[in-house]
């Protein structure tokens, strides 16, 4: 830790370092959880909680190679000349669990396959389509004469489709779920629209930078960081809760051995 090159201060370096380890802890134990946890819904539900751990599991291998790519580049390595941090590998990370993380929430609804078909064919398309069009803007690329900022606009329009999608068609399937999981899947919205604001509103604070700011790289970070904590580890605990919910409901002799006083 003391050899830090000059563009983060001691405070400023362990911070990141910090959070970064933070989210690394978060993604292995929650991805843990989820894997031993599968056995305590039932099988028809036990797809979905897969998904959440392959998606917090993910997230962990990506997490150690942000971590790694952080030591290298600001603790001074090659003679204290600071190295490129790889921004690449969130995106790499969003491009793989952003999907998985909407076809967890259909999954766990457990609707009819062609609702299901129906609605994933037009989700994970829209969040690839997202994550693709945010790469350029947030690492500054100008591609085919496109500006940054042009790119971050481009990707809020699948983000908006997106929300259109689950608060409208989705909505629309979720009548004929019990109020508690009514209640849950609301959460898991709201906890979608809260954690995917932290991007674009960091985006927009980024704006217009043309030199390296280590304030606002530690607040990137940690915003990111947070936020990928809540949207992966946090949602995939309410998807398993979800789980355990409609397992109770849909049979009487596992709510019984599960939930007995």
């Amino acid at each position: 830790m003391n050899n830090l090159s000059q563009l983060l201060n001691d405070n400023q370096f362990n911070i990141v370092y910090n959070i970064l380890s933070l989210g690394l802890a978060s993604m292995i134990f929650t991805s843990i959880f989820l894997f031993v946890g599968r056995e305590r819904v039932l099988p028809r539900y036990r797809m979905a909680v897969m998904v959440s751990g392959t998606v917090t599991a993910i997230a962990a291998y990506h997490y150690f190679r942000m971590f790694d790519s952080f030591n290298h580049a600001f603790a001074g390595v090659a003679g204290n000349v600071p190295q490129a941090y790889n921004v690449g590998y969130r995106y790499v990370d969003w491009l793989l669990t952003v999907p998985l993380l909407l076809v967890e929430v259909v999954a766990v609804l457990a609707l009819a396959r062609s609702v299901q078909s129906s609605i994933l064919a037009r989700l994970v398309p829209a969040a690839a389509a997202m994550i693709v069009l945010g790469y350029p803007g947030d690492a500054k690329l100008e591609l085919w004469g496109i500006s940054a900022g042009i790119w971050g606009l481009l990707s809020t329009l699948p983000f908006l489709y997106i929300l259109y999608v689950l608060f409208i068609e989705l909505g629309k399937s979720l009548s004929r779920q019990s109020e508690a999981v009514q209640k849950k899947v609301q959460l898991l919205r709201i906890l979608l629209i809260a954690t995917w604001g932290v991007y674009p509103i960091t985006f927009i604070l980024a704006m217009g930078q043309t030199t390296f700011s280590a304030d606002a790289f530690v607040a990137r970070e940690v915003g990111y960081s947070i936020a990928d904590v809540l949207a992966k580890c946090l949602f995939g605990l309410i998807i398993f809760t979800i789980a355990r919910i409609k397992s109770a409901e849909d049979d009487a002799a596992f709510a019984a051995s599960e939930f007995r006083d």
